[in-house]
């Protein structure tokens, strides 16, 4: 037998490939062996060729044959890169250490703790989560316009104030694979929460460079508010998520490059507009970090120009809205009954400010389970963080304190101070101040780190601590002014937590400064009372593993619980409450409509907030419903039939049950609530025998004229006026004139809304002002010079909208009046219409 290579020269040879030939007698039979080297040479794997020859016995010489040159190709090249590859693999792998995988591991426990079960808890499905998708598939479906023809608006409408964002547009991936889906609503969300997992785990391994970096996101996860609202579609969590990566990337160009303040500007304009609150908090973050770093932004001045050429080129979509929207920001603030708005002196409004802004930084709020926030944004029990967490957060802002001359302690420090700012306007509620998780898990996770350490290596931390210095004169000074001011903030907090928690890092604080610790350490060291003990090395993989089986465990808990235990934590399911049944109610009402095609529902709205929103994105037909309370019908006639069917509130259902007016009140099925208890009335009914003499005894005595006295211009002032929609008539009437253009008065039933005003002495009018929302009137004035007189009338048109709801009018002539009467027509409703009016201004 021989064998030869082929020349390299050869046609027939492919590229990159080694050909053997073997020359094999007949009937020969041949053992190849090919052993594949384990090193890789130049990207190449060299094979070593073993050929054995040997003949089976019984064989027949007549059987061979002539000849036969035959070729054998062993890919050489080929094997090579596969090994080359698998080896590649494997160095890949091993780049990873533990801490990597555990990261890796701890995004993979984050995303199953929030996807698992997310139609189940929370229990509800809010409005302000169905509204994203509903805004997003409306503008679609409206040529990427909103309803008032602006194209890509900056920001939708959420009831009566602008204060959705990017928030809407996170959900265009979604809608248009899933439509409209509460799972992909959701889960769109959680996604975007992975930012604030991430970066805060990039910013204790890159700028702390902590050894055990990836604790932070566990922690962050074990966060009781991060873990609830972080599983919903609320605008809150993907801000906080912006505003994490925010943080991440800004210390990544404080102590990395200056090409990141790009990424920090971008992220910072995401987080700026997926929250109205942002719009305080973002500003403030970019103050305090320029002034914190200035020499270090000095330095690289390029980059910042060109930074802040970005920041007003990204900033011209909010430019566009102020021009449109210029009064949206104090509109919400008023909606939200801020105290800024309130007539009180300022000092007063400092105070509450300042008041709200110490809740908003206070371990009683964070740590203690509080009844302040609403009920759906709490995890019972539990408080909005863990209280076993707060020593390990005490540690690390006591390290972060320590520590201010480093930039990335004075970021994080800027980001925990300026958390409520925002929410202090109002009221501290966890969606308003839940951006304090983030710098609370990376103080978490530094303060787990020093314990970590200790138990790592007792005896290598103390030999370290015996290194200080120890105790001098200016240290104790500075240690005994630390312990002072502690003990004076403590003294003056209300709540026990907080005096203990700011006594506990006071102490903390002048321990470390005084030195005091570093000299019991050299005392322990010169004794060798630790020293000659037997070494405690446990090893390092061991601590991590249980910390993390630990943290997970945590993690696993908490969805174990809120799945199971979560829909009975709170028993108030209603408007105030949980505001539950969105999950349940539509789908029974599309079941219902299709056994009866041609029932009428009524479903009453008073279960949840914005439930034409919620109806609008559950059913495929909203216009199969009406949103309407059975009250309506108790009020006023209104047409009901045999096909009629009212959907109800258990509240509105006691109040049917009482009313005279209704009667053959049959009860056609209940849907319980989790507790078992009657949540949902399908309800047929019909009006009393007498039901048209009930009626009109009502209505006679509501067209009696109305009267009260109300402050104008220093004067009191007679007021008439018709019956409004009210039960305290003449403290809604004077809503008109409190020079408030957020509060209203509307007429019941009349149109037009007519006031007359009897002064106690002659005044001169000139013109007047009136608020009247987004309609066309038509305004008549009858300016009486003394009770009695003949009027002179002056009539007036005009058309309000919502960026200028406000009408002015001049007189032609300046009038002497007595008695002054305002007839405000709606041009575009029935007369028997509800008017509204906001404001009316005398000049």
């Amino acid at each position: 037998m021989a064998a030869k290579k082929k020349p390299e020269g050869n046609k027939a040879a492919e590229p990159g490939r080694g050909q053997v030939s073997f020359l094999v007698e007949p009937g020969t039979k041949v053992q190849i062996t090919v052993d594949v080297g384990e090193k890789i040479v130049e990207g190449q794997v060299p094979l070593t060729v073993h050929i054995e020859q040997f003949v089976e016995e019984g064989h027949q010489a007549e059987e061979r044959s002539q000849p036969e040159r035959k070729s054998v190709y062993v890919p050489v090249v080929t094997t090579g890169r596969l090994m080359a590859g698998f080896d590649l693999l494997k160095s890949r792998l091993k780049i990873y250490d533990i801490a990597a995988w555990l990261f890796i591991f701890a995004i993979a426990i984050y995303l199953v703790t929030r996807l698992i079960g997310l139609t189940q808890f929370p229990i509800y499905f809010f409005t302000d989560e169905a509204i994203q998708s509903q805004s997003m598939i409306d503008l679609i479906n409206n040529g990427y316009r909103d309803s008032t023809g602006v194209w890509f608006p900056t920001y939708f409408r959420n009831g009566e104030y602008y204060n959705l964002g990017l928030s809407v547009y996170l959900q265009w991936l979604p809608s248009i694979l899933f439509g409209k889906s509460a799972v992909a609503t959701r889960a769109a969300s959680v996604f975007v929460t992975l930012i604030a997992a991430i970066s805060i785990g990039i910013i204790l391994r890159d700028v702390f460079k902590i050894k055990y970096w990836w604790t932070g996101t566990l922690f962050l996860s074990i966060t009781p508010a991060w873990f609830l609202h972080s599983r919903t579609a609320f605008e809150t969590a993907e801000f906080v998520a912006f505003y994490a990566g925010t943080l991440c990337a800004y210390l990544l160009y404080r102590h990395k490059s200056p090409h990141y303040l790009y990424l920090t500007i971008f992220l910072g304009v995401l987080s700026f507009y997926t929250y109205s609150p942002a719009q305080v908090i973002m500003p403030l973050t970019a103050i305090g970090l320029l002034i914190s770093d200035w020499r270090y932004h000095w330095e690289n001045r390029r980059a910042m120009l060109i930074g802040l050429a970005l920041t007003m080129m990204l900033a011209l979509p909010y430019i566009r809205s102020s021009i449109n929207n210029p009064n949206a920001p104090f509109a919400h603030l008023h909606t939200l009954w801020s105290y800024w708005f309130e007539k009180i002196p300022l000092s007063e409004k400092i105070a509450r400010y300042l008041s709200e802004f110490g809740i908003g930084l206070s371990p009683w709020y964070w740590y203690i389970p509080n009844n302040r926030d609403l009920l759906r944004h709490l995890m019972k029990d539990y408080g909005n963080i863990m209280i076993a967490t707060l020593p390990f957060a005490l540690l690390g802002m006591a390290y972060i304190l320590r520590n201010l001359r480093l930039p990335a302690s004075r970021t994080i420090l800027i980001a925990f101070l300026i958390s409520p700012a925002a929410a202090a306007l109002v009221q501290i509620s966890i969606t308003r101040a839940l951006a304090f998780v983030v710098p609370a898990a990376i103080l978490t996770a530094i303060g787990f780190e020093q314990v970590l350490q200790w138990i790592e290596d007792p005896k290598k931390r103390l030999v370290e601590l015996s290194a200080g210095l120890g105790p001098t004169s200016r240290r104790i000074t500075a240690a005994l002014l630390i312990l002072l001011i502690g003990i004076l903030i403590a003294f003056i907090s209300k709540e026990s937590i907080n005096r203990i928690t700011f006594s506990a890092l006071a102490l903390i604080l002048a321990l470390q400064v005084s030195g005091v610790l570093e000299w019991l350490a050299q005392s322990l060291t010169r004794a060798h009372i630790v020293t000659n003990q037997k070494s405690w090395r446990p090893s390092q993989t061991i601590i991590a593993l249980s910390a993390f089986i630990v943290l997970s465990g945590t993690n696993v808990h908490m969805l174990n619980d809120a799945l199971r235990n979560g829909p009975l934590w709170f028993t108030d399911y209603g408007m105030g409450g949980m505001q539950y049944g969105a999950f349940q109610i539509f789908d029974i009402i599309e079941q219902y409509l299709g056994e009866h095609p041609d029932a009428h529902i009524i479903f009453s709205p008073d279960w949840a907030n914005g439930t034409d929103v919620v109806a609008r994105f559950f059913l495929r037909d909203p216009s199969s419903i009406q949103i309407g309370s059975v009250r309506g019908h108790i009020t006023q006639k209104l047409p009901l039939d045999d096909s009629t069917l009212f959907i109800m509130t258990p509240q509105e259902y006691d109040i049917v049950m009482e009313s005279a007016k209704l009667t053959d009140i049959h009860v056609k099925k209940i849907i319980p609530y989790p507790n078992g208890k009657p949540g949902f009335y399908f309800v047929q009914l019909r009006y009393a025998d007498n039901i048209d003499g009930i009626f009109a005894a009502e209505k006679a005595v509501r067209q009696a004229p109305q009267e009260s006295v109300v402050a104008i211009d220093g004067q009191e002032v007679k007021l008439g006026f018709p019956y409004l929609d009210s039960d305290l008539q003449a403290e809604s009437m004077a809503l008109v004139f409190d020079n408030d253009p957020y509060t209203l008065a509307k007429t019941f039933e009349t149109n037009p809304f007519v006031i007359e005003m009897t002064f106690p002495a002659p005044r001169t009018l000139n013109g007047f002002s009136i608020i009247i929302g987004s309609t066309k009137v038509q305004i008549t004035l009858k300016c009486y010079p003394a009770p009695g007189a003949q009027p002179t009338s002056y009539t007036f048109e005009g058309e309000g909208t919502r960026i200028k709801p406000e009408l002015s009018f001049d007189l032609p002539t300046p009038a002497k009046l007595q008695v002054l009467q305002v007839e405000t027509l709606d041009l575009l409703s029935s007369s028997t219409a509800k008017v509204h009016i906001w404001e009316l201004k005398l000049r």
